[in-house]
């Protein structure tokens, strides 16, 4: 299972193509058992990124199942009644400094380092999207 980088993105908003591919993946069955438990959960940067927009995760899971392809989900994506130019702009700021001081998951950061992602106790990083980039790289 190949998921894209955090910050990859579709319809220039980071996180809507990684949120893709694990819906697509777990429609495959091919979701891990911890991307399974944190797909579309309010805790994790699904959550986030669901509220940023005001999005439910059926919702979102529905239109990624329906439009197959990423030029689709980008025209249903935009078409969104909270999903604007300013709404995106906001979320590609914000998001990228999630576990950060002073953002969320800043203190969760170090616990999840030693439940998920073990590569960030011996290289330390400063946010989720390079903590997920780090577990993810060959």
């Amino acid at each position: 299972m190949k998921l894209r980088r955090p910050q990859d993105e579709i319809a220039g908003c980071c996180w809507l193509a990684r949120i893709a591919d694990k819906v697509r993946a777990s429609q495959k069955g091919d979701l891990p058992f911890l991307y399974r438990l944190l797909l579309g959960n309010p805790l994790g940067i699904d959550g986030y990124f669901l509220r940023h927009f005001g999005l439910s995760f059926p919702h979102v899971r529905q239109a990624v199942i329906d439009t197959k392809h990423d030029n689709d989900l980008a025209q249903w994506f935009l078409a969104q009644p909270n999903v604007n130019q300013d709404t995106i702009a906001s979320w590609n700021e914000y998001a990228p400094k999630m576990g950060t001081p002073g953002y969320p998951a800043s203190r969760l950061r170090h616990l999840f380092k030693w439940v998920a992602y073990p590569k960030a106790i011996q290289h330390p990083v400063n946010s989720l999207f390079e903590m997920i980039e780090q577990d993810e790289a060959p």
